[in-house]
């Protein structure tokens, strides 16, 4: 009995510097400080499957001693929490700093990009949310010039090779090869002109300095951001393949320079380098995005989701899963599809579910996978799921059969021109009176929008917009950017993305 009592009492002391708590996962002690109305704070980043709970014991406090902008029952990933600094021992082994430190507000604030926040309320109104300052580890530098906001670009336009290129959109032999591509690329040059013209009518005073990287290799884009002076910029956009941008951002975070990147999916490209900015929506946008139209129109209904084990479908997996996992009142079951038969059972033997596509192996393996997908789901008739997926089936893969999408409702992020949209007609006519062609893919508008968003931005916020990259939408913008990210070392991510549903063999955007 003493041997069990004494465990007991030693348990007691060793178990809140372990951090590991009933209901979350392992803190890991910040000792990134602020000071909010006079009083220091640690600042810390929510990481996967932690809890107030776990977070507060972390820093020797109680649960209620934590601050949080929003119900703590529902953080998610990389949200903050502010922990008072009282003197206590921290998990760690380290102790706080006395909250009575003299240090100005303005100090405490320097270099970190985390402006002032609430100390009581725990549901910000829109605006505070909107405006939230939680810019990213980065030193922000001073305008390049005061009277002009300076724009690089830097892309293959490859002047060198022009008279092999066809210009008609109707060339279909030439779909899919580099030099279709090529005359997409400029296109996405002639759409950022057109939002230059607009912000030249507003008043703004941009200089463009365009950039022609004639090459793939680390060492072309470093010669071409040397030689056109990219560094002595205020913003530089890119529209270059993997390896040529990773280059470009090594090079922009060395000059302190933010970077932004219109078609990447992958969240790695943020990973450890906080100048640069996703216009592609994250992960976390598509499964917020994905989850609230089924909770909305197939409250429910059962969800299945396909996936492969694939390591390239694990972020975008994790992020879904707890988005759904989030809302109580949503069950889910993962299946492998190469034990598809399971699937199969499953629908046959319950109600009409959501089937949620994940599956990414390469481009030879998906487009055999969806065909098989959608005979088996369209075999269903009447009582087929419903189904939806991030890629859109429909522009990847121009055979696919049109009818089994229909029959399945089918939900996607669609990526092409929607022709009952008036904001997409307008830009459409735009760029054909322009250069007397309509544009062959979205490149155009991305690059139209990108540069009316950050433009607009530096435009309004001064420099400060890098720390609080959230404005409102400048008019005449196809698709809508809002961004934050997961962690201050990361970079930020666009949190909007548009749901589109497929009816009547058109797309229109789930409400």
């Amino acid at each position: 009995m003493k041997k069990t009592l004494l465990l007991i009492f030693l348990l007691a002391l060793v178990f809140p510097l372990s951090a590991q708590m009933p209901g979350g996962a392992k803190v890991e002690v910040s000792h990134k400080t602020q000071v909010v109305n006079g009083k220091r704070y640690f600042v810390h980043v929510v990481d996967r499957g932690q809890t107030v709970y776990a977070i507060s014991r972390a820093y020797g406090l109680k649960e209620v001693e934590a601050v949080t902008k929003k119900d703590i029952h529902f953080l998610q990933v990389g949200d903050t929490v502010w922990l008072p600094c009282k003197g206590q021992k921290l998990a760690d082994g380290t102790t706080a700093p006395q909250a009575t430190d003299q240090v100005t507000q303005s100090a405490a604030n320097q270099g970190t990009g985390v402006g002032s926040q609430p100390t009581t309320v725990r549901q910000p109104s829109v605006e505070e949310q909107k405006e939230e300052p939680i810019g990213p580890v980065a030193t922000i530098r001073p305008r390049v010039n005061p009277q002009s906001i300076v724009v690089s670009l830097m892309m293959p336009f490859n002047l060198s090779q022009m008279d092999k290129i066809s210009t008609s959109k109707f060339d279909v032999e030439q779909r899919g090869k580099t030099s279709y591509k090529s005359l997409e690329f400029i296109q996405f040059y002639e759409g950022l002109l057109l939002g230059l013209e607009k912000l030249e009518k507003r008043g703004y005073n941009v200089t463009l300095n365009v950039v022609d990287v004639e090459g793939n290799s680390d060492e072309d884009v470093e010669k071409a951001f040397n030689s056109h002076n990219v560094a002595q910029s205020d913003l530089l956009i890119t529209m270059l393949t993997r390896q040529p941008f990773h280059k470009a951002a090594q090079l922009a975070r060395d000059a302190q320079l933010f970077i932004v990147n219109p078609v990447a999916d992958r969240p790695e490209i943020v990973k450890n380098n906080p100048y640069v900015f996703k216009c592609m929506p994250s992960y976390e946008a598509y499964a917020k995005r994905t989850v609230q139209a089924i909770q909305v129109s197939h409250p429910n209904a059962p969800i299945y989701i396909i996936h492969s084990k694939a390591k390239g479908e694990t972020a975008a997996l994790e992020a879904l899963t707890a988005e759904i996992e989030a809302r109580p009142s949503l069950t889910y079951s993962l299946f492998d599809w190469s034990q598809s038969a399971k699937l199969t059972n499953a629908l046959k033997s319950g109600e009409r579910a959501v089937v949620i596509s994940m599956y990414d192996q390469d481009k030879s393996r998906n487009r055999i996978y969806v065909s098989q997908l959608l005979n088996k789901l369209s075999a269903f008739k009447s009582r087929a799921p419903y189904l939806y997926s991030y890629d859109d089936w429909s522009t990847l893969y121009g055979d696919i059969d049109f009818a089994q999408l229909q029959n399945l409702n089918y939900s996607t992020f669609y990526r092409d021109w929607i022709s009952t949209d008036e904001t997409h007609k307008e830009f459409i006519q735009l760029f054909n009176d322009r250069y007397s062609i309509e544009p062959t893919d979205v490149y155009a508008g991305m690059a139209h929008d990108i540069i009316l968003y950050f433009v607009s931005g530096i435009q309004q916020k001064g420099t400060d917009f890098f720390r609080s990259p959230i404005i409102a939408t400048p008019q005449g913008m196809i698709y809508p950017l809002s961004f934050s990210h997961s962690r201050a070392d990361y970079g930020y991510e666009n949190q909007y993305a548009i749901l589109y549903r497929m009816s009547d063999f058109h797309f229109i955007p789930v409400q």
